[in-house]
């Protein structure tokens, strides 16, 4: 049988228009009995306007999509006064969550063949209009490249300049670092040794990321680009061209060499140096020579890259193959302890409490409706103070919703104590990360901090 939410929104002053909470829930419930479909809950947003998607009831629905076939309404202005919200709604929200929208006043019935074409129609409009603002857009900064302008997006300046009145003018002591950068890289071939010799000579040393957005960049040639187009730039070279293409030979020689090393490091992204507090990267080591194979470990970035650090970090490296071993072993200990204690909350049932909030709000809009005499802004305050606790009881449902998708299911607790060697590689980093927040390395001394 289908389920129906119903979706229900009046202002205070909108009571008088007929357009009461009573009236909207009593027509709503009516044209489910008629359809045979069943109440699934209701949504109420007491006191909002139309014009805003930022109402507490409506993300509330957003949310429970999952558990619904339609969304009824009473009129298409309940859902939202702003026709191109509608539309996301409709087309971003409901329709790929194949969940039907109705309203009861236009007729309107995403389920049948009009209902669809009128979202059609309305969807065309509306892909046109984006269509002809990113072309304007687009058109906008083509001729910005091709009169040498770099586009301006970010509120950034490009390393090595600075913008002024639009163009970009050269900042001479970063322009100075890069050529130096360029050169040392094309003696060296190594984007560490660049920061360490530069760090001798008594420059800032960047992060390795940023030399090498630098040195692949073509802005520095004296070029602008947008859409893999490169244009002729206003703005003054820092290298030649010729240099450049040299450099790019160079980068695309040791392209690849470094990615292998991250791959499959089960533990990336958890570890922390204990001793300097920056974090742990897997790096491996060239091919040996004996057994023509890679030996992976765990560092401390300070350590890998030292120059980019007022001081080495010497944090101890850890062989990879020992550290993964060791956590899986406490993961699986840690598991045993959970599978005996694990016991489930008693909830606290939110959905009534929120349903007795919108009772007591549609009472007081209707008491306001039939007796005037009675202060508007009294009668606002009140329904302001109803909405701030049915937010608050929302925020609590939604909490209790989030731990218990962190709840440990028995299957994954049975995946790690029986079948972990078995799973594939994704699965055992899901495991991990939903068990640990993060591990601190201290020498031999390995800290779990575990995330229940």
């Amino acid at each position: 049988m289908t389920k129906a939410a119903l979706y229900i929104r009046v202002s205070t002053q909108e009571q008088v228009e007929n357009y009461s909470i009573g009236v909207q829930t009593e027509r709503l419930e009516a044209f489910c009995k008629s359809k045979g479909w069943d109440v699934y809950n209701t949504y109420v947003d007491g006191g909002y306007s139309g014009a805003s998607l930022d109402r507490p009831d409506l993300q509330r629905l957003l949310k429970d999509l999952k558990h619904v076939d339609s969304v009824v309404v009473y009129k298409l202005d309940r859902l939202s006064r702003s026709q191109k919200d509608t539309l996301e709604l409709i087309e971003e929200h409901f329709l790929k969550n194949n969940v039907d929208f109705v309203s009861i006043t236009e007729t309107l019935d995403t389920s049948t063949p009009f209902g669809k074409a009128m979202i059609g129609i309305l969807s065309v409009f509306a892909q046109l209009e984006r269509e002809t603002i990113a072309e304007r857009m687009r058109m906008g900064h083509i001729k910005r490249a091709e009169n040498g302008l770099r586009g301006m997006g970010g509120n950034y300046d490009p390393t090595g300049y600075k913008r002024v009145d639009g163009g970009l003018v050269l900042e001479e002591n970063e322009a100075q670092h890069i050529r130096r950068a360029f050169d040392l890289y094309e003696q060296t071939h190594s984007i560490t040794q660049v920061q360490s010799i530069l760090k001798e000579e008594g420059f800032p040393v960047w992060r390795f990321r940023r030399y090498r957005d630098i040195l692949a960049n073509p802005l520095y040639t004296g070029h602008v680009s947008f859409a893999g187009e490169l244009y002729k730039g206003q703005h003054d070279p820092i290298v030649t061209q010729e240099q450049f293409d040299r450099v790019q030979s160079l980068l695309e020689r040791h392209k690849g060499n470094n990615t292998h090393k991250a791959k499959n490091s089960l533990l990336t992204g958890l570890l922390r140096c204990q001793q300097c507090g920056e974090s742990f990267v897997s790096y491996s080591t060239g091919i040996s020579k004996k057994n023509k194979k890679h030996y992976y470990y765990y560092i401390c970035r300070a350590k890998r890259f030292p120059s980019e650090y007022d001081e080495k970090c010497m944090n101890k490296n850890w062989s990879r193959t020992k550290l993964e071993e060791m956590i899986i072993n406490e993961l699986k200990q840690f598991s045993i302890s959970k599978t005996k204690n694990q016991k489930k909350k008693r909830s606290i049932n939110y959905e009534k409490l929120i349903k007795e909030i919108d009772k007591k709000m549609s009472r007081l809009i209707a008491l306001y409706a039939s007796d005037t005499k009675i202060s508007l802004d009294l009668i606002e305050k009140q329904v302001d103070e109803l909405n701030i606790e049915k937010e608050r009881l929302i925020k609590k449902q939604e909490q209790l919703l989030l731990e218990d998708s962190k709840f440990i299911t028995d299957d994954m607790l049975k995946d790690i104590q029986y079948d972990f060697k078995e799973l594939d590689f994704k699965s055992k980093q899901v495991i991990v990360q939903t068990f640990i927040n993060e591990i601190h390395i201290d020498g031999n001394n390995v800290i779990i901090d575990w995330r229940f």
